[in-house]
């Protein structure tokens, strides 16, 4: 009874509340609704940036339409799928910090073997890499050449079409380029350099050691780091680059490689007595997937150097990889 009461005494001020609560109520909706909105079309806006981003990034590709970067050219198979989209980003950056004239950013993604062999700084990347394929506005592309051993891809940098008017038959300047696990991160080698190989292997006779120490490893050839120690009292030497085919290394098929002995001057084949001698030697053989080098045959090595010409202490070492 008193409820009633009250009720009448009081209902304008009861529906009133009733009012107010529910206004507030709908303006409390209204502002999450607005906020939601406003939050969904920013992350829109984000992953439309983050597209454009992308979709720029490839506009520095060439376009061919039946260009599939992950399918092995040689091995036939293809990337694996967890590492696709980690090798096309890192080979995507590289190459567009040099279209862009950004090469400091472009160096900071080699290897540490490739800075240490090929281009000690950044300087000397820009003029002997960047400038010489880089000179004007290039589009590129590239695919996978192997899959199995090493992961390596075939690069071609293009004219662009746009920029020059030439057709897609225009020439392009070809690379190959190698992808590294480098501390962790990975890393590129480029201009035709792999990787660099271990060896440790020697063998000794008549107080000569020759060491294979290690491998660098190029598309087209492969250069040993050799040490030479002479524990003997003459000057020896290595080879008296009287016969082409003296030193030559021999490959799992049995396919022989002559070193390129023309590109070492003579006094590097000599070692003077109680001596350690570091020096490169060049071979000929190209990159084949699982086919590398399985010895080196070094015939004509002679324990004293004035001996050459009488053709004695004429010594062979074949050292097994």
């Amino acid at each position: 009874m008193n409820i009633f009461r009250w009720y009448n005494q009081n209902r304008g001020k009861f529906w009133a509340t009733i009012l107010v609560i529910a206004f507030l109520l709908l303006i409390v909706y209204t502002l999450n609704y607005l906020y939601k909105e406003q939050d969904q079309e920013k992350n829109n806006n984000s992953a439309k940036n983050t597209s454009n981003t992308v979709n720029n990034t490839r506009e520095n590709v060439y376009k061919n339409p039946n260009h599939k970067q992950n399918q092995s050219m040689v091995s036939g198979g293809t990337v694996p799928e967890r590492y696709e989209d980690i090798f096309s980003d890192l080979l995507n950056n590289f190459f567009t910090y040099c279209k862009n004239h950004e090469p400091e950013k472009a160096y900071d993604l080699l290897s540490t073997d490739c800075k240490e062999i090929l281009y000690p700084n950044v300087q000397i990347f820009i003029d002997q890499y960047y400038k010489n394929k880089f000179s004007n506005d290039k589009l590129y592309s590239f695919q996978s050449w192997t899959s199995k051993e090493m992961f390596i891809y075939q690069v071609r940098i293009y004219n662009n079409m746009l920029a020059t008017g030439q057709g897609s038959d225009q020439q392009y300047i070809q690379d190959y380029v190698s992808i590294v696990n480098d501390n962790g991160e990975y890393k590129l080698n480029v201009d035709g350099f792999l990787r660099t190989f271990a060896r440790g292997k020697e063998q000794t006779k008549n107080g000569i050691t020759i060491k294979i120490d290690s491998s660098e490893i190029y598309m087209d050839y492969e250069i040993l780091n050799i040490f030479v120690t002479n524990n003997t009292k003459d000057t020896i030497l290595l080879d008296s680059k009287t016969e082409t085919d003296s030193v030559y290394a021999q490959d799992k098929k049995d396919i022989k490689f002559e070193a390129m002995l023309y590109e070492n001057k003579d006094e590097d084949l000599e070692i003077e007595p109680w001596s350690e001698k570091q020096l490169k030697i060049k071979f000929s053989n190209s990159y084949r997937e699982g086919n590398n080098m399985k010895s080196i045959t070094f015939s004509d090595v002679y324990a004293n150097s004035e001996n050459v010409e009488y053709r004695e202490n004429n010594i062979e070492f074949t050292i097994v990889l």
